[in-house]
């Protein structure tokens, strides 16, 4: 059981202070004594100067954009993409001002945002089967249809230049075909929409997304397919060419797998319960463990290089090598998983549905350790290797959104907000925050 005696927690901040990064401990407690009077003067003269040296971010947002039934925000070379239940829309940055609107059917979904194109998908009910849309990110105007593909990864096109997409044969039961994956896999040119190549799972396999980070903030995609001989494709989403193989020792039926790093997670399916699962070395096929009885049909992720597997008030951490119980952390907790490649992230459960977690712990990966309380701080997402996207609300009743340092304790606060809900979600580039709230907020960023 993790102990969190002596864990020193996140530095409080004056909500009412300008922006700030404090450093573990708080402010300097003032010196007693008259005699000390000049060299207070001397501190205030020199706090002058570097406050008045350095840029402050604006508490207030720049840009206030209103939309209803905001569903996704994105952003891309100067200008910021929002998706509502009726419209597509991009604004310029800075300013905010309205570059084009498009209507789109209801259901459409944002795929990806480049420079060059923003391409969303549709789904009807009826009718044809998924179509992508391509439209040019400067005018909004169509330039490529791709009828009967639906995006297999949300968030990301997959690789530079390639959206991954299930591809539907002609005439197929759109309703039918949407509940399952297809067998057939094509990456489609975001540029001019053309089919850059595709491929189809072996009969009786398996196939798995597997995102990879690319850089702070960013993810590419691998397919991962595993055949019914146990032989495992790994392939570029760029190019579909085959990146990894390996020959696993009997892997038994698989119903589905996950890959961390140089390890492979498998598992056997029920009716609604996980009854088995193994991992396998990537590097030469070897099974390294296997649990036939899974307590209580509870399944196994990835947190990290880890293994993780929880019940309603306890979090199990695994040696993935051997299976071995690690460390396990008490409470109930709706989210727990990896921040960087050092720490685990376990954020605290609300009776307030509107509120995704308030507070939380930043953990050593391999001890278990507790490297910092979280508290009072809503937190958003990961920012990086060591940062938090967090937001609280103030007295008055607005919120605030800072960055949060796990190692330090240090707050910088990124702008305030009237509102005083937490934002469902945030995106931030080298130059901007933006938030959705009801609305979306855009901050600049300080140099």
């Amino acid at each position: 059981m993790v102990d969190d005696h002596d864990v020193p927690p996140v530095v409080v901040i004056d909500l009412d202070a300008y922006p700030s990064r404090e450093p573990l401990g708080g402010a300097a407690r003032r010196l007693p004594g008259e005699r000390w009077w000049p060299f207070g003067l001397l501190l205030v003269g020199v706090l002058v100067l570097v406050v008045g040296a350095r840029p402050v971010t604006p508490l207030a947002p720049s840009v206030v954009l209103r939309a209803d039934g905001l569903s996704d925000i994105r952003s891309a070379d100067h200008a910021i993409y929002l998706m509502t239940r009726t419209s597509l829309a991009s604004y310029r940055l800075p300013d905010g001002a309205r570059r084009w609107a498009v209507p789109v059917p209801a259901g459409a979904q944002l795929v990806a945002v480049d420079g060059e194109r923003v391409v969303f998908a549709q789904e009807p009910e009826i009718g044809p089967a998924s179509t992508l849309v391509g439209l040019d990110a400067a005018t909004g105007a169509q330039v490529w249809r791709q009828i009967g593909y639906a995006p297999s990864f949300y968030g990301s096109a997959g690789a530079p230049g390639v959206v991954v997409a299930d591809a539907y044969p002609p005439g197929a039961d759109p309703v039918q075909e949407r509940q399952r994956p297809s067998r057939h896999l094509a990456g489609i040119n975001i540029r001019t929409g053309g089919v850059r190549w595709s491929l189809d799972t072996p009969l009786g396999g398996t196939r798995a997304i597997v995102p990879v980070e690319s850089g702070e903030g960013s993810i590419r995609i691998e397919l991962a397919e595993l055949d019914p001989g146990g032989t495992l494709r790994v392939r570029s989403a760029e190019s579909a060419e085959i990146v990894r193989s390996v020959q696993l020792d009997q892997p038994g039926q698989v119903d589905g797998f996950e890959i961390s790093g140089d390890r492979l997670l498998t598992y056997q399916s029920g009716r609604d319960t996980i009854l088995s699962s193994a991992v396998f070395d990537l590097a030469t096929g070897r099974r390294l463990w296997q649990r036939t009885d899974e307590p209580s049909g509870l399944a196994l992720w990835w947190c990290g290089l880890a293994l993780c597997s929880s019940t309603t008030n306890t979090t199990v951490v695994l040696d993935p090598g051997t299976g071995r119980e690690l460390w396990r952390l008490d409470g109930r907790w709706n989210g727990f998983g990896r921040l960087g490649d050092q720490y685990l992230l376990a954020t605290r459960s609300t009776p307030d549905f509107d509120e995704s977690s308030v507070g939380g712990l930043v953990l050593d990966a391999p001890t278990g350790r507790i490297v910092r309380r979280i508290d009072g701080w809503n937190v958003i997402r990961g920012l990086g290797r060591s940062d938090l996207l967090v937001a609280r609300r103030t007295a008055a009743g607005g919120s605030l959104v800072a960055r949060l340092n796990v190692e330090t304790g240090g707050v910088t606060v990124l702008g305030r907000t009237e509102h005083g809900s937490f934002p469902s979600q945030c995106i931030t580039t080298t130059r901007l925050l933006a938030c959705q709230l009801d609305q979306v907020s855009i901050w600049p960023l300080p140099a």
